[in-house]
C-alpha cells in the first residue's frame, strides 16, 4: 500500500506512459471462470477471478446481519484460517500468473509489453507488497480471503484519496468479514493461488503510480489515479467505493 520504494518508481513511470498510449481493454464479465479485468490504470488486461456480484453481495448480506442483530450472533463464523482458503504457492504457478500479465500485454502492444517484462524482472514490487501486507496481518501468500481483503482494503483506500493505511482494527474488521462470507469450497489450491495473485498484481498496477503521485506532491495526478480506481469499480462492478465505510462488521455502506 503505501509503504512503497523508490527502486519501483520505474514501472509507475511506464504505467503513466502506457496510459497516454491510450491502450484499452475490453469491460470486466461476470462468470465462475477466471476473467479479464481491467486495471484501473486503463494500461492492460490481466485475468483475475475477482467476482464483481460476490462483492456486492457480501455487503448487503453485511447490512442485513447488522439489522438482524440476533439472527447474526447466532450463526457461526468462519476462521479467517479455514482450510477452506488456505493454499502452498508454488513456484511455477506464480510465474505463470506474470508472464500472462506479460503476454496479454504484448498482444494488445507489444511495445509497452516488452517494457512491462524488463521492469518486473529488474524491480519485481511482489515479494515487497507480500512482505508489507503480511507485515499488516494479511497472509495474501497463503491465504485466499486475505489476499481478498487486501485487495478490497487498498482499492477502497486508493479510490477515497487517503494517505494513510486502514488501521489494524479496519484490516481485522474486513479481514473477518471476508472469511466469514466468501465461499471457496470446490476451489483448487492452484485456483486459488493464480486468483490471490492476479488480485495482489492488480493492486500494485493500481497502488504503484498513486503513491508515485502521493509521494511526489502532485494532487492534481493523485486525484485523477483516485478517480480512476473508483470509476472502474463503478462502471465493472457497480460498487460505490466512495459509499463504503469501515465499520467492525468490516467494508459497509455508509446509511
Amino acid at each position: 500500500m503505501k509503504a512503497r520504494g523508490n527502486h519501483f518508481c520505474c514501472i509507475a513511470v511506464l504505467m503513466c506512459s502506457l496510459l497516454l498510449a491510450g491502450l484499452t481493454v475490453p469491460a470486466q464479465v461476470f462468470s465462475d471462470q477466471l476473467l479479464f479485468l481491467q486495471s484501473q490504470t486503463q494500461f492492460m488486461t490481466i485475468q483475475s477471478n475477482i467476482y464483481s456480484n460476490m462483492a456486492m453481495e457480501n455487503l448487503e448480506r453485511d447490512n442485513r446481519n447488522r439489522n438482524l442483530s440476533e439472527t447474526a450472533s447466532s450463526t457461526p463464523k468462519r476462521s479467517a484460517a479455514s482450510g477452506d482458503f488456505l493454499f502452498t504457492p508454488q513456484g511455477q504457478v506464480s510465474a505463470s500468473v506474470r508472464q500472462s500479465i506479460i503476454d496479454n500485454l504484448k498482444r494488445k502492444n507489444p511495445v509497452p509489453g516488452r517494457e512491462l517484462e524488463k521492469a518486473l524482472t529488474r524491480d519485481n514490487p511482489f515479494p515487497a507488497y507480500v512482505k508489507y501486507l503480511k507485515a499488516a496481518g494479511l497472509d495474501v501468500q497463503h491465504n485466499y480471503a486475505d489476499a481478498f481483503a487486501a485487495y478490497m482494503l487498498g482499492m477502497w483506500r486508493i479510490a477515497n484519496g487517503r494517505s494513510a493505511d486502514p488501521a489494524a482494527w479496519q484490516i481485522k474488521a474486513a479481514q473477518a468479514q471476508t472469511a466469514m462470507n466468501l465461499d471457496m469450497r470446490g476451489w483448487s489450491a492452484r485456483k486459488k493461488q493464480e486468483a490471490a495473485e492476479y488480485m495482489i498484481y492488480d493492486l500494485i498496477f493500481a497502488n504503484e503510480p498513486y503513491e508515485a503521485s502521493r509521494k511526489g506532491g502532485n494532487k492534481k495526478q493523485m486525484q485523477a489515479d483516485s478517480d480512476a480506481v473508483y470509476e472502474r469499480f463503478l462502471r465493472q462492478n457497480r460498487l460505490d467505493l466512495r459509499k463504503i465505510q469501515i465499520t467492525e462488521a468490516g467494508l459497509t455502506r455508509m446509511r
